[in-house]
């Protein structure tokens, strides 16, 4: 007799949740044949008081623990990039964990364009641990994504602004007697002096990136370097130490608070707060620029007040920025082992 695989009893289970959830609350959901499946599992739509909506979206409903990740879960979009990016409708992603039996959600059609718009190829899409669909979340997940659907020119072309609406009418009179045909080739036209450049970064994609980063971080060095004497000279001039031996170790406090924030940045997992710590040490490399170029030059003198907060405050705000930053990397760690440790209470797999 012929077995059924455990993978398909999960991949069911996931599909089979969302649907059943969806269902009840007066939606539609239309499954798509397995052999037909290309990214997306099944369609949504929505409705109501009862009636249809008009607003569709596709489904793609991942279900296992496969798709855990350090935080939250996440969804591998290496084959259906540019799928999901140029459908005409909405995608959305689904996770099922088996372990919590419960669904978790993510917009993949407007991250993946958000991506893209930065100049970035992800390769997977984050799914939040705190981004639940259940029957207390389903109404405002729905809401999110019809909003999405109106504010996106890919469902409804006819729900434009008055102005638009007039500009998109305008054009079709104009061409309806037209016949010409646009040769301008897909994609428009090529610019010729950067095809080589373009050709260089699609063979080796990870070289651009290395070499932003080498200069940001060689130019962020040498900023450091150039302010050292007229910081140290700031300092002796304000005639106060945090630190109990001299101004060498205020610059110890200020060029490793800098750093810090910097390594910090680079590998915390949380996108706002990775960048909120670059913008704090970008802030206390302008702020040192503006100080120390003041002792060095005589192009500007710098405002005494903000002198003399930023030499006295700096490296008791640094100590304190530090403490905290740590402490919470330390408690968020805990919170996420805490987690796994309910997720997996025979024990955590390999690489948790």
């Amino acid at each position: 007799m012929a077995r059924v695989l455990p993978t398909k009893k999960t991949e069911r289970a996931g599909v089979n949740e969302f649907r059943a959830l969806l269902e009840a609350a007066g939606h539609i959901v239309q499954e798509i044949d397995g052999g037909n499946d290309y990214g997306e599992d099944c369609y949504l739509s929505f409705t109501r008081n009862g009636e249809r909506t008009g607003d569709i979206v596709a489904v793609q409903v991942k279900s296992g623990t496969a798709y855990r990740r350090a935080v939250g879960y996440g969804i591998s979009c290496r084959e259906h990039l540019h799928d999901w990016t140029r459908s005409r409708i909405p995608v959305i992603g689904v996770v099922y964990d088996p372990d919590l039996k419960k669904l978790f959600w993510a917009n993949l059609t407007q991250y993946l364009l958000h991506e893209l718009e930065q100049g970035r190829t992800p390769k997977s899409v984050p799914v939040g641990e705190t981004a639940v669909l259940d029957a207390d979340t389903v109404a405002s997940v729905v809401l999110r994504i019809r909003r999405f659907i109106e504010e996106n020119d890919r469902v409804r072309p006819i729900e434009l602004g008055l102005g638009q609406s007039l500009v998109r009418k305008a054009n079709r009179l104009r061409g309806r007697h037209s016949n010409d045909v646009d040769r301008t080739p897909v994609g428009g036209l090529p610019y010729e002096m950067a095809v080589p450049a373009v050709d260089f970064h699609e063979r080796h994609p990870r070289v651009g990136p290395a070499v932003k980063r080498g200069l940001l971080t060689t130019v962020i060095l040498c900023c450091l370097a150039m302010l050292g004497p007229g910081l140290y000279g700031a300092v002796e001039s304000n005639g106060h130490y945090s630190w109990p031996f001299s101004g060498w170790m205020w610059l110890v406090s200020y060029y490793g608070t800098v750093l810090c924030l910097l390594a910090a940045s680079s590998l915390d997992p949380q996108r706002k707060r990775a960048r909120l710590l670059r913008w704090w040490a970008f802030a206390l490399v302008w702020s040192g620029w503006y100080v120390g170029m003041a002792h060095q030059t005589s192009a500007w003198t710098a405002q005494p007040v903000f002198e003399w907060i930023f030499v006295v405050q700096t490296p008791v705000l640094a100590k304190l920025l530090l403490c905290f930053l740590g402490g919470r990397y330390v408690y968020e760690e805990m919170s996420r082992r805490r987690r796994l440790k309910a997720a997996y209470p025979d024990g955590l797999p390999e690489g948790a």
